[in-house]
């Protein structure tokens, strides 16, 4: 056995435990044959309902030869630690599956910035050319509700502290209460 081989397989037991490890155990182990290996593949593949006699089932057709190859993999199955072994694959897989969903959602996230960054843009020059006088009781009320409910949306996905905004207020403002602009009072 080489010194790298020793040194891993002494930090098999940590790493079960720790979760940290030192190698890809799901790789094809020293002194695996290429046929151990491939059993070990197909229960690694089986999927979260994995066992032995499912996996079996699974690649062997002949009933006569299920029973002596359930055998032969249930002793390659504790000789090579295949539930730890996918254990630990399944860790690594689900790892990377955030990852990527992350990276998604993320995406996602700067799109839409970009978006109502662009569309807010589009509504503030156009605030600037209406006059006030122009909008109808029913037009504020529709605005202030999609204000409001545009706020509010925001403000699930984004920390206000994140942005840099102040998030203390000195007023006396009630639940409920609304607040107009002042080229909206009156109206």
């Amino acid at each position: 056995m080489t010194d790298n081989n020793k040194a891993i397989e002494e930090a098999w037991p940590k790493s079960a435990l720790t979760g940290l490890l030192p190698f890809e155990s799901w790789e094809r182990l020293t002194g695996e044959s290429s046929l151990a290996f491939a059993a070990f593949c197909a229960f690694r593949d089986f999927g979260a309902e994995r066992n032995i006699r499912k996996a079996v089932d699974s690649v062997e057709k002949d009933e006569s030869v299920r029973a002596k190859r359930y055998r032969v993999w249930r002793n390659w199955s504790t000789a090579f630690r295949w539930r730890e072994r996918t254990a630990d694959y399944d860790r690594y897989t689900e790892k990377l599956k955030q990852a990527e969903f992350r990276k998604t959602i993320e995406a996602q996230g700067e799109q839409h910035r970009r978006v109502t960054g662009k569309m807010l843009g589009v509504a503030s020059k156009k605030l600037d050319l209406m006059d006030p006088a122009e909008l109808t009781q029913g037009n504020l009320t529709e605005w202030v509700q999609a204000a409001i409910k545009a706020e509010r949306e925001a403000g699930q996905f984004a920390d206000a502290n994140c942005l840099g905004v102040s998030t203390s207020r000195n007023s006396t403002v009630k639940q409920g209460e609304l607040i107009f602009a002042p080229d909206f009072q009156g109206l």
